[in-house]
């Protein structure tokens, strides 16, 4: 009996079911009828021989073989586009995709100039600019589905290089009308007696943040998570608490919100630019990279 065939488009629709929780989605996503998804995992389920997703209702539930092949699939569908990346550096990078990944910090306030600057020069790439937390962003670099990320703190994955790219600091925001506005400085004790309002675990200004406190014996329980920079921003604005962010992310122009350091050593991280170990870059992400290392 032949083998059914292991093709590109098969191990693409069945990581789509993975990500996306269900063959309607994924079908969905794909822009592909949901019957023709079924066939193709049927299909692959044949070629491997084992069953890779358990039906339930109108969901799916990858099993535990779909995930001892699901890294080998994401790892030899980044490898194909990386050769097809390789043949466009024949052509000059005047054809192709590259999609880079970014926690909030930079994805939102640095890297839309740097993908701007980028496309001037290679406009024939199509961009994308996929941006989550620090940790998401990590574990996509690592399985491969993303060359290049940019993130807030130094990786925690296993098997990424990280390269640092440009100085932050995170500074202390509050209301302008708020008696800390006033002060060129801010203790770290002082913040404990006010309303704090945090990003979501898994962001990299928080877990930067809740460190340095630490370091000074303090712990702040948030009042409020909120799951973006520009969230938190209104809500200082709006008198509710006050929080740590970014310098990069404090706006001159809005006049409702005031930036304070906080007393003691400056309080700095480096952005860094993560990538796989052992994977070379595909032209236009090591394009992208140099572009990033040449003019912060």
């Amino acid at each position: 009996m032949i083998k059914p065939g292991l093709t590109v488009h098969r191990l693409e629709l069945f990581l789509a079911v993975l990500d996306q929780g269900g063959v309607g989605r994924a079908a969905q996503a794909c822009h592909i009828s949901q019957p023709a998804v079924s066939e193709h995992l049927r299909g692959l389920e044949a070629h491997f021989g084992v069953r890779l997703v358990e039906r339930h209702g109108q969901r799916v539930r990858a099993t535990a073989a779909a995930r001892v092949v699901e890294p080998y699939a994401r790892q030899a569908l980044a490898l194909l586009r990386t050769a097809q990346q390789a043949a466009g550096e024949v052509r000059g990078l005047r054809a192709g995709s590259l999609t880079i990944g970014a926690s909030t910090t930079p994805g939102t306030y640095l890297l839309p100039a740097a993908l701007g600057r980028f496309h001037a020069t290679y406009p024939g790439i199509t961009l994308r600019l996929e941006i989550s937390d620090t940790r998401d962003i990590e574990r996509s670099v690592a399985v491969g589905r993303l060359e290049l990320g940019v993130i807030g703190e130094a990786p925690l994955v296993p098997g990424l290089a990280a390269e640092p790219w440009v100085k932050d600091e995170l500074v202390l925001i509050v209301p302008r009308g708020h008696a800390f506005a006033r002060r060129r400085t801010v203790t770290a004790h002082a913040i404990a007696g006010e309303p704090y309002i945090a990003r979501e675990e898994g962001s990299s200004t928080r877990g930067v943040a809740e460190r340095y406190l630490a370091r000074v014996g303090v712990t702040l329980t948030p009042a409020m998570e909120l799951g973006s920079t520009e969230a938190i921003r209104e809500a200082v604005a709006a008198g509710l608490g006050v929080a740590l962010v970014s310098r990069h992310a404090v706006l001159a122009r809005d006049r409702r919100i005031v930036a304070a350091r906080l007393a003691g050593p400056r309080w700095t991280r480096d952005l860094r630019i993560v990538r796989r170990l052992g994977t070379p870059l595909g032209p236009a992400a090591a394009a992208f990279r140099d572009l990033l290392l040449e003019r912060p």
